[in-house]
């Protein structure tokens, strides 16, 4: 019969297998995930400054512009 009681040290153990696992996907990655999420924050930034402008620019012209 076995047992089916688990160890902190098992508990452990997985958490660092785990851990191991993604850090080599991570690896294969390489630089991928940071220009694509940098190409987001760059294009998010933009459209952010263009629609402070727009909202700027019409509400000089109703002449609520503070």
């Amino acid at each position: 019969m076995t047992s089916l009681m688990i160890t902190m040290t098992d508990v452990f153990y997985a958490i660092g297998d785990f851990s191991q696992w993604v850090f080599k996907g991570m690896r294969v990655l390489g630089h991928g995930p940071n220009i694509v999420l940098w190409t987001i924050i760059a294009f998010l930034l933009v459209y952010q400054t263009l629609q402070i402008i727009k909202q700027n620019k019409e509400a000089d012209k109703n002449g609520t512009l503070r």
